[in-house]
């Protein structure tokens, strides 16, 4: 799951997981991203830190906290390096993040990794 508030990026990461052969699911807010993570139960999410509303550190707080999603991984973005926010991210369960821009090999290595650590090993490119 894919989660937003920017569509560009919404589409570009879905693109690079379309390559991956991973089915995505779009979500461009912080309700709906905790609705749909409940209903779809994802493999992995992704998630922006810096979301309006709720932020990206909110939404990851509730996931971890929701016995139906807290063993589901998150891989934190954000645009901004900022140590407090990571550290906070990984001090709420989330399993590794990555900076924007966002480079295709970065991405993809930290898709693969994260979804083999549940079991997950993904077909062969398109």
């Amino acid at each position: 799951m894919l989660v937003d508030d920017d569509p560009v990026l919404l589409e570009m990461y879905a693109s690079f997981l379309e390559i991956l052969n991973c089915r995505s699911i779009k979500v461009f807010d912080g309700k709906t991203a905790l609705a749909a993570a409940e209903e779809h139960k994802p493999q992995l999410i992704l998630l922006d830190i810096m979301m309006p509303e709720i932020t990206g550190l909110q939404i990851l707080e509730i996931l971890k906290l929701k016995p139906s999603t807290k063993n589901i991984p998150v891989l934190m973005i954000t645009g901004e390096q900022r140590v407090t926010d990571l550290e906070t991210a990984f001090k709420l369960g989330a399993a590794d993040y990555i900076i924007k821009p966002v480079e295709r090999s970065d991405f993809n290595q930290k898709i693969k990794t994260l979804l083999s650590s549940v079991g997950y090993s993904l077909p062969g490119p398109k």
